[in-house]
């Protein structure tokens, strides 16, 4: 008795146990949903470029510091016996101390500063359009994992009616209903969708590596993703083009451009050599005692040999390149702009149209010849072209979703916008 008491206890501890360990959320669903800007916003925290940029801020903070610095004073020191032998008393005297300062009269201490606060403005400008690239980077992963989340959730629906209907078909086999073939044609169609199944598995696990590996997730994490939706809206070309001039790649190109042109204002004035004042004291034996010997002096080199004009020739040719450089910078943003934004309306139209003309009608046809089969109204290969239309017609409607999430990113790569804002404040980690 109660050893039956005992068993009927300790199988209810076990069920208990067991309904406890099945209502634990999986690793799917115990993640937060990832949606395009989080995985962005998760990039953009630990993306080896975003470290890079901010350190080259870092190093142009430290020129534009070092570039108002005057040079250092030099100090000479000398010390003889010339004393000693005049005086007759031998031994070492200090003989003589003088201070030298140059002084950057020429303006190029101004004229480095405006270069290096350019350099400065062009970095951050570049740190901007490397975040516009990571987050194209983003996006790229992001939707290639949705269409082969959808892909693969579409191929198990495809595998489970094609399941229904081989079982329906082995039962209608045996009641004498249909012939053989017609039940060994539903079997291949059981079978071509286990196969694209299996494939489409293997191209989800690739996708998964590779935004598990961009976003740094362990292998454990089955990250759970937005679902594929229709783009909501087109922007405007008119105000993508009136934003055009403050795309960051443009803004880093003309700092660039200003930093030539500083370095051309540079070379000038390092033409014109910077005089040095020298402060002197001196001591000497004269007429008899010793003397003590004060003095002031200027020293200036003489521009004989070198006159930099190479120098000159070099930053004038460098900044007739930026300003050129800019200008085709300039014109492939634009071209590509206009370009994304005829594609990306295209595929909006495209996607909608096909969505209205074929996805649905493909799914009512395959619904009604489903129906109009189990009842014998139609043949096996009236069925076989219903099913394969539907699924087609559904992945193809997939794939037009996906083309107009990346061309949409491709949009705002080339309009300088930005999904997320990130701290512009360098200074600190």
């Amino acid at each position: 008795m109660f050893k039956l008491i005992f068993l009927r206890v300790r199988y209810r501890v076990l069920g208990i146990v067991l309904s406890c360990v099945m209502s634990v959320p999986t690793l799917a669903q115990s993640q937060n949903l990832w949606t395009l800007e989080i995985a962005t916003q998760r990039v953009l925290e630990i993306a080896p470029e975003s470290k890079s940029s901010q350190y080259e801020i870092r190093a142009r903070q430290g020129a534009l510091l070092q570039a108002g610095a005057w040079p250092n004073p030099k100090i000479e020191l000398r010390a003889d016996d010339k004393i000693g032998k005049d005086a007759g008393t031998g031994g070492t005297d200090l003989t003589m101390l003088a201070l030298s300062q140059p002084l950057p009269v020429s303006g190029r201490l101004g004229y480095q500063k405006a270069v290096a606060s350019a350099e400065l403005n062009a970095a951050r400008s570049t740190k901007l359009y490397q975040q516009l690239i990571l987050e194209n980077q983003s996006a790229q992963r992001f939707h290639t994992l949705q269409l082969a989340v959808a892909r693969l959730r579409l191929a198990e629906k495809r595998l489970q009616l094609a399941d229904e209907l081989q079982k329906a078909g082995q039962r209608r086999a045996k009641a004498g209903d249909i012939p053989q073939l017609e039940r060994l044609r539903l079997d291949l169609i059981r079978e071509a969708a286990q196969q694209i199944l299996d494939n489409h598995e293997g191209k989800y696990n690739e996708a998964l590596s590779q935004f598990r590996a961009y976003l740094e997730l362990s292998t454990m994490t089955i990250p759970e993703l937005s679902p594929l939706e229709p783009v909501d809206s087109v922007p405007v070309l008119e105000t993508l083009l009136a934003e055009l001039p403050r795309h960051p790649a443009l803004v880093a190109a003309k700092y660039r451009m200003e930093s030539a042109r500083q370095e051309v204002h540079l070379a000038g004035a390092d033409r014109l050599p910077d005089p040095e004042l020298r402060l002197f004291y001196e001591q000497d034996f004269l007429n008899g005692r010793r003397q003590d010997v004060m003095g002031v002096g200027i020293g200036i080199s003489i521009p004989l040999w070198d006159r930099k004009n190479g120098r000159l020739q070099e930053v004038r040719a460098l900044e007739n390149q930026s300003r050129w450089k800019f200008k085709a910078l300039e014109r492939d943003l634009g071209s590509r702009l206009k370009q994304s934004y005829l594609h990306l309306s295209h595929l909006v139209q495209q996607g909608e149209h096909y969505r209205t003309r074929v996805y649905k009608p493909a799914g009512m046809v395959f619904d009604l010849t489903r129906k109009a089969y189990a009842s014998g109204e139609v043949e096996i290969l009236s069925l076989i072209d219903a099913n394969n239309t539907y699924f087609d017609a559904n992945e193809r409607y997939l794939e037009l979703l996906q083309e107009a999430w990346l061309e949409a990113a491709d949009l705002r790569l080339a309009a300088g916008r930005t999904l997320v804002t990130t701290e512009q404040d360098t200074d600190h980690e």
